[in-house]
C-alpha cells in the first residue's frame, strides 16, 4: 500500500531566504524524512517500508514555507494486521488526516536533534547539559509515550542506530543545513507540523562555519628553518621510513617523509639537520596534535 503523509516546515523569517539556502534546507529535510521513514519500522510493529518518495508540493517566501508530501510504500506482516494498535491503524489510509502524522514528525525531529547534538559535541565538547540535550531527552520521552515503548528501550534503539560515525555525520551535516535559514535571521522560530522550535534551541546549534572548522580531521602548516633531530632511517623506504623530532614545535618524534625532490642520500649521514617542513596535525578530540613531518627543502 502507499501511505501519503503531508509534511510542512515554516521558517518564521522576515527577509527573503537565498535560493542556495532553500535548496540546502530541502535536501536536509529530505534526508531527515528518509531517516524518519526508515525508523518507522523500528517503532511500528510489523511495518515494512519498501520505498520512500518525497515530493515538494509548495515553497513560499515571506515566512519561508516548505510543504512536502511523503509517499511511503509499505505493508504490514499478515499475521500482525489484526493486532495493529489503534495509533497505527491510522497509517493504513491512502491519504492521512492532518493529526495522524505525529509519529513521523517526532521521528524526523529525533533525527534532527541527534544530528544537532553531534554538531554541538564536536564544536563545544561533551557538555553535561545544553538546550539541545534537554530537547533530545524530551523528544525521546515523547517518542516513548507515542509508541508505548519503555523510555530506556527507545534510547537504546536510537543510540544503536545513530552510533555509526557515517550515519551521525550525515545527520550532523543535515542539521546544520536545516537550521541555516533561521540562524541567518536572528534564530527565527521554526514550525514543523504542530511542533515549534524556539530561538534558544536554534541558537544552541553551532553555525555552519564553526561546524566546518570542527569537522576538519587534518591541518597542515609550513615552517621554515626547523631543526630536526633524526631518530629513525629505513633504507627499504627511502622517502617515508624516517622519524624525527621537530625541535621547538613538538617534543616527541614524528613520522617524517621526504617530498618535493629532497634526496634521501643527502640525509643518510645526518643525525641533526635544518630544513623547511610542512607539519601535519591530526584531530584528537577537540585539539589538533602534530602527527607527521614533510621535508620540502634541506638547508643544512
Amino acid at each position: 500500500m502507499e501511505i501519503s503523509i503531508p509534511f510542512k516546515v515554516e521558517y518564521k523569517t522576515e527577509q527573503p531566504v537565498p535560493i542556495p539556502e532553500i535548496v540546502d534546507s530541502l535536501l536536509s529535510i529530505q534526508q531527515i524524512l528518509e531517516e524518519a521513514a526508515a525508523n518507522l519500522e523500528t517503532f511500528v510493529p510489523g511495518l515494512k517500508v519498501e520505498n520512500v518518495v518525497i515530493r515538494v508540493q509548495e515553497i513560499s517566501h515571506g515566512s519561508l514555507k516548505e510543504i512536502l508530501l511523503i509517499g511511503l510504500f509499505a505493508y504490514f506482516q499478515e499475521d500482525l494486521e489484526r493486532e495493529v494498535p489503534a495509533l497505527i491503524e491510522e497509517f493504513t489510509g491512502v491519504v492521512m488526516p492532518e493529526n495522524t502524522h505525529t509519529l513521523l514528525t517526532i521521528l524526523a525531529l529525533v533525527a534532527l536533534v541527534y544530528g544537532a547534538d553531534f554538531v554541538k559535541n564536536l564544536v563545544a565538547g561533551t557538555l553535561r547539559d545544553t538546550p539541545t540535550k534537554v530537547w533530545k531527552r524530551n523528544l525521546i520521552k515523547e517518542l516513548a509515550a507515542t509508541t508505548g515503548k519503555d523510555e530506556a528501550e527507545v534510547t537504546r534503539l536510537l543510540d544503536e542506530r545513530y552510533g555509526p560515525k557515517t550515519k551521525i555525520k550525515q545527520l550532523g551535516d543535515a542539521a546544520v543545513k536545516f537550521f541555516k535559514p533561521s540562524k541567518q535571521q536572528n534564530n527565527a522560530p521554526i514550525q514543523i507540523g504542530n511542533q515549534r522550535i524556539d530561538p534558544p534551541l536554534i541558537a544552541d546549534v553551532p553555525a555552519d562555519y564553526l561546524y566546518e572548522d570542527a569537522s576538519e580531521v587534518e591541518r597542515s602548516a609550513p615552517h621554515y628553518g626547523v631543526r630536526l633531530e633524526i631518530h629513525q632511517k629505513d633504507r627499504d623506504r627511502e622517502n617515508s621510513g624516517w622519524a624525527a623530532v621537530p625541535v621547538g614545535l613538538h617534543p616527541k618524534r614524528l613520522t617524517m617523509k621526504l617530498v618535493d625532490g629532497v634526496a634521501a642520500e643527502d640525509l643518510w649521514e645526518s643525525e641533526d639537520l635544518v630544513a623547511d617542513i610542512i607539519l601535519i596535525s591530526k584531530r584528537r578530540g577537540l585539539e589538533f596534535v602534530p602527527a607527521e613531518i614533510h621535508v620540502t627543502r634541506l638547508i643544512t
